[in-house]
This record gives C-alpha cells, structure tokens and sequence, in this order.
C-alpha cells in the first residue's frame, strides 16, 4: 500500500484532475484527489463536451476510448452549426459537419473527435481511475493551505461535512481547481489576460426540438440580430439536453440570478414549446494565462492555468493535453530517472500550448460578434436578404477555423522545448484547420497502421521508444547510456518503407507522452559539439538532467 506521504496530491476532482490521476495510475504511480463536492457527476453542466482527437488518442492510451465514444448518445445526429435569427425567423446559413456515422477518420489519426458530456465523462474518468486502486477521492473536501519543505508539501485541507482539518504530505501538489484556483493563489502565481464578456449559460430540457421548427437538427443555433450573435443553443448530448448561453451581459447584470427565460423564447421564436431550464449559470469569458505552471513542487493544469473562451471546443482538450504531459514528467522525476528541469520544461511546453489554443478560441469568438455591419439582417425584401447573404458569407468564413480545427487539435508542438533536441529544420505552419504530420523534434510523433487495429501512436505511453528504419542503423550506445541511468527505452524496428519515408530519418526518439525528442540518421557524435556529445548526452538531454 502506498504511504500517503508518497502520493501526488490533485486539488480538484474535475476532467483534468481524474485524467492526470489515470495517466499516474497508468505509469503505477499512487495519488490522492481533493474534490469539494460530495461525489462526481452529482450536478448536470451546462458544457458540451466536444473531445478532439488527439484527446480520443490519449484515451485510447489509457484503454477507454471506447466506452468515452459510445456512451450512449445517437451516431446519426448531425454537427451542423446553423445561423439564423430566431428557429422560426430568417435561416441565415449553415456550416455543415458530418455525424458520427459518417465521419471519415482523417488519415494522421486512428480516432474521430467524439460527443461526450462532462456529466458522462466525470464519473467515467472518476470510476476508471477508482478501478485502478492506486488513486484515494477526498469527496467533500477543500484546499485551505500549503507549506513547501525541501523534499515535499505539507497542506492542509479541510473537510467540509465534519469541518474536520485533514493534513497531507506529498512530494508535489497539483492544482486542477479552475480559474479561481486556490493552489494557483496559495503560491502567488500571477494570473492575467483579459475579459472578453460576462455570459450566462442556461441547462436546458427540450424534447424533440426539431418539431417546433422548419430548420431541421442541427447541434448548434447560432442566434444573429442587428448587433452581431447575441445567444446560442448548442446540444449538451444530441438528445434533449441543450446550452442556452447568452452573450455580452450587461456588467450591472447579476449572473447567477439572471433570469434567460424570455431570452430563451426570443431564441425559440414561440411561446409554446414547452422546456425546462434546469440551472442559470453566469460566468466571465476571458482569455488569462498564469505566468508559470509550476513554482517549487506546486504544478498548474487546466483552467488553473488558463482560461479559454469556448468557442472551438479547445478548452477541455487543453486541459487534457496538460494531464497527459504532467504525468509521465511527474513520474520520471519521482522515479529517479528524470531531473528537475523536466518539470520546468513542462511549464514552458503547456503554457505556450495554452495561449496558442486561447488565441484560436478568442479570434472564433470575435469572429461571432464582429467584423461586419449586422445591422440589416432582420429587414425584410431584398435589403435584408442582401444583408443576411453578406453575414452568411462573412460567417462561413471568419468561422471555418472553428468548426474545422483539425489543426489547432493536432499540430502543437514542443519544437522550443529545453528537453527536445532541434535537428535545424525549419518549423512547419501552423495552421488552425490543417495537420501535416512530421517526425520534426518536438511534433507529435506521426501515425501509421502497423497491422490491423494497431497503430505507432499504441507504442508510445509509458518510456521512451527509439523506432529504427533501418537494419544497419547503431543504436546500441543509445540503449547503454539509457540504462546507466535507468531511463526507461524500448527499441522498435520498423521494416516498413512507407512508415520509414513518414518518420523521414533513421532513428526517431520519441517521448512518453508521444511527442519527438530526437530524429536522426545516426546517434549524434561524441565530438560533434553542434549535436552533442553522444549518445549520453543525447539522454542527459531529453529526461532534463541537471
């Protein structure tokens, strides 16, 4: 059994906090998750819970992506985005994106961005993680403090149904507790960005809404009057459940008492469609980013480290993407094989993910509120057709990188890391619709079938991987300066010219988490001052050594 001294401490039981505890848990590492609430699931979110694929691809890492894709919600529903004025007034246009059923998986990936609300995912993530026996849930309890000490944490946490004080020691502390984040605080890191509005967001229940309207099932209503969007209706679960979210509150409004009720029929465009808005939730839309994700043994990820506003779904997956390069950094530390700038490195490598993610989110949401004169799209004749054909257009374009962000999902990279060794490329663009992969240092490493239902992307999770194309190619001064400090490495030949012309070198190093440290012909040589110094220093390189 795990000391409770030993376990990494997780302040919140949210999406990210469970998801870092199943990464931990999947490299055989113990921690403890602080959550205030009584269980998980508990309350129904007025999210949408849009899972990107390179999030679908760390699921399957974690063996659940199956039950995270076909969770219960239809296969057939459309994904369209429609624009229109209200669901009885002016269809203004419509974005289209394919169901589940039809979604052609793109070639780069061996999954498709999936549906699954955080009322499902939580539990799921909450229970597998349970499963697991190496993650201890403190339900009902909060963060109130923390001392840092030269070999670990002490905090104290508070339980809120006894009011009982409950001390813990860890040798890190991970704060997962969202934009208000206390661990964030407790340390005085810096949390700064702007507010882009103040916004309201009902949980909506309406049955069968596609037969009080002519506009057809789509997953989201995008509502369009003379000064620009000013709601949506976005499906939580493409059935009944539905986001109601207001947009630019006025900043004398009180939030959570906010009544959208009459909103909410402007939207429908009639008063007999009968819905029950289950909860009002008011909340700032901004875009802040925290100076550092780490500071001593406390650690950011998530909304404790950055805001996004969601507009492209980009939010959650970021987060996500943090656990994932927590947990394998956090484990080499604590395993004696990774040094401390790891951890470091982790900060600059998310951090800068998070802003560039943010960026995309804040330029979408701009893009719904302006860059052209609405102010003519409720007339009628042909000034407001001409008007509505104009937002159409403007619509469809300034708004394609949202409903298309393959690129924004896929291509982030760590090409500036400290821990992954540039081979002098040049980078690739970085598109937010477009993915091209490449096995350039620092970019996801590239997929490619191996044989039927197994892919590269499966041999990557737990240590290093060196995949070798090339049977001449030596790698065995790799494999003894890995063992001397007991880095773990896997060696995988790959005779397969297609899968080698990918990967584009020899010999691709490729982290834990799936990202390329390394790519080369050759080891580098030991007097090649440029490249190193052999194939030590290369591993003195990439697990952060001091």
């Amino acid at each position: 059994m795990t000391a409770p001294g030993e376990r990494i401490l997780i302040i919140g039981g949210g999406p990210v906090g469970f998801a870092l505890a199943l990464d931990l848990a999947h490299r055989g590492r113990a921690s403890t998750v602080v959550e205030r609430d009584a269980g998980t699931g508990l309350v129904l979110l007025a999210k949408a819970g849009f899972l990107n694929e390179r999030t679908m691809e760390l699921f399957r890492r974690w063996g659940v992506a199956d039950q995270v894709a076909h969770w219960g919600c239809p296969e057939d529903y459309p994904r369209d985005t429609t624009y229109c004025t209200s669901l009885l007034g002016h269809r203004i246009g419509t974005a289209p994106l394919e169901c589940a059923r039809d979604r052609i998986r793109p070639e780069s990936t061996p999954e498709i961005n999936r549906k699954c609300p955080q009322y499902v995912l939580d539990p799921l993530l909450a229970k597998l993680a349970g499963e697991s026996g190496l993650v201890e849930v403190l339900y009902e309890t909060v963060f109130e403090e923390l001392t840092e000490e030269a070999d670990c944490v002490r905090a104290r946490l508070r339980n809120t149904r006894t009011d009982t004080v409950v001390e813990r020691e860890a040798p890190y502390v991970v704060g997962c507790d969202g934009a208000a984040s206390s661990v964030r605080q407790a340390v005085g890191i810096a949390f700064e960005g702007e507010t882009l509005d103040r916004s309201v967001s009902a949980l909506v229940r309406i049955e069968n809404l596609e037969n009080y309207h002519p506009l057809g099932r789509a997953e989201r209503f995008m509502f369009i009057g003379p000064k620009g969007t000013w709601a949506n209706l976005t499906s939580v679960d493409l059935m009944s459940l539905w986001r109601f979210t207001a947009v630019g509150v006025s900043p004398d409004a009180d939030l959570d008492s906010l009544d959208l009720t009459e909103e909410l029929k402007r939207a429908l465009g009639r008063d007999d469609i009968p819905f029950e808005i289950v909860r009002n939730v008011g909340w700032r839309r901004s875009q802040c980013t925290a100076a550092t994700f780490r500071q001593g043994r406390v650690l950011l990820a998530g909304d404790a480290g950055h805001t996004t506003s969601p507009t492209g779904g980009h939010g959650l997956n970021t987060g996500l993407g943090d656990a994932a390069g927590l947990g394998w950094v956090l484990d080499a530390v604590l395993s004696g094989w990774g040094g401390e700038p790891l951890l470091d490195a982790y900060s600059q490598e998310r951090r800068l993910v998070a802003i560039r993610n943010s960026t995309a989110s804040t330029s979408n949401y701009r893009a719904w509120v302006g860059g052209i004169d609405y102010s003519g799209v409720l007339d009628e004749g042909p000034t407001g057709e001409e008007a509505r054909r104009d937002v159409a257009a403007h619509l469809d374009e300034a708004l394609y990188p949202e409903w298309n962000s393959y690129g924004v999902a896929m291509g982030y990279r760590y090409d500036e890391s400290p821990v992954v060794v540039s081979d002098g490329t040049p980078p690739t663009e970085d598109d937010p619709s477009i993915y091209l992969q490449t096995s350039r240092p620092g970019h996801r490493a590239p997929h490619a079938w191996l044989s039927e239902g197994r892919s590269t992307i499966d041999l990557f999770g737990s240590g290093f991987v060196l995949l070798s194309f090339s049977p001449q190619a030596d790698f065995e001064p790799l494999i003894e300066a890995a063992a001397q400090q007991s880095l773990p490495l896997q060696c995988v030949p790959i005779a397969d010219e297609a899968i080698a012309a990918l990967y584009e070198r020899k010999l691709v190093l490729v982290r834990p988490d799936g990202h390329v440290a390394w790519r080369g012909d050759a080891l580098p040589d030991a007097e090649s001052r440029d490249r190193g110094s052999g194939a030590a220093a290369l591993i003195e390189r990439v697990r952060g050594a001091p």
